[in-house]
């Protein structure tokens, strides 16, 4: 499948968080909603796997989703979203509670890119093996022939 806006100039990663934002304001997604894979919408779009965690991170950064560690990705609740957002129209958290939200926040966000970078890293180390296998049977081939 391709992209949903392939007429569009935007980057991949922009076009995949603008189709996952929008199966989150239709309510194709639901608060609590696992969202699919990375592997899954790799597969989906033919995309790398840089360009899905990019889109992962720009919806974080909208509060849209959060990462936990060996589980994955899911779709924010709204009200996690208003409070931080509707703060000065509400009751004002105190600031230690403000505090504890933003390391929370700030913690998750961290682990969802180490996971993302420990994924990175294992491709490049699946890519690196590949090649080098490739060359040593390059390397074999050429020394029979020479013989």
């Amino acid at each position: 499948m391709t992209l949903p806006l392939e007429d569009d100039s935007r980057p991949p990663y922009v076009q995949v968080a603008e189709y996952l934002r929008r199966q989150i304001q239709s309510g194709e997604l639901s608060p609590g909603d696992k969202v699919p894979s990375s592997r899954e919408l790799q597969e989906k779009f033919g995309l790398a796997s840089a360009t899905i965690q990019n889109a992962f991170r720009l919806l974080k950064s909208e509060d849209l989703i959060y990462s936990v560690q060996g589980r994955g990705s899911f779709i924010r609740r709204p009200a996690a979203g208003a409070e931080s957002a509707g703060a000065t129209e509400n009751a004002e958290p105190s600031d230690a509670q403000g505090d504890v939200d933003g390391l929370r926040s700030r913690v998750s966000s961290l682990s969802a890119e180490v996971a993302d970078l420990r994924d990175q890293v294992s491709e490049m180390r699946e890519t690196l093996m590949g090649m080098l296998e490739l060359m040593q049977q390059l390397k074999g081939g050429g020394e029979e022939e020479g013989s």
